[in-house]
């Protein structure tokens, strides 16, 4: 069952970075946002595979694995840096009012936008408590208890 949430908690940051960077890249014109979908894709698919490979061998490696990608990529990735710094961060200095010359100074133009779409914001911000979410249940998993 720890295994099951895990995986749909991590999914989930998946689906939510997804969609968030799809978005951006239809308000914004910004192309290569979409790339973020497919390269997540590749790695949850690999994620799923190394969870399949544990119920399937119960070699501890695989957990171990899966673990690391799972909280390196989803987690501190996402979570952290796209989630906390590029819109948390991002908003909180800008609606705190520094001033545009130093906001540009920590969010450069094309890689950062002005934040003036809530949908845009939103997700992007959402992206951090989802993988809050995701890393309680990874830290689940290290618990002594059978996954």
């Amino acid at each position: 069952m720890r295994l099951r949430s895990s995986f749909i908690a991590t999914s989930l940051v998946y689906l939510v970075t997804t969609f968030h960077h799809l978005y951006g890249a239809a308000v914004y014109n910004t192309p290569w946002r979409r790339d973020v979908g497919l390269n997540g894709g590749i790695i949850l698919s690999v994620c799923f595979f190394l969870l399949y490979l544990y119920n399937v061998y119960k070699k501890r490696v695989f957990l171990i694995l899966y673990i690391a990608i799972s909280l390196i990529v989803f987690d501190l990735g996402i979570g952290l840096f796209e989630g906390l710094y590029n819109h948390i961060l991002k908003n909180i200095f800008f609606f705190g009012g520094m001033t545009i010359a130093k906001w540009r100074c920590f969010f450069p133009a094309p890689a950062y936008e002005i934040p003036d779409n809530f949908i845009f914001e939103s997700t992007g911000v959402l992206q951090f408590f989802m993988a809050l979410i995701s890393t309680y249940y990874l830290l689940k998993l290290t618990s002594n208890k059978k996954p």
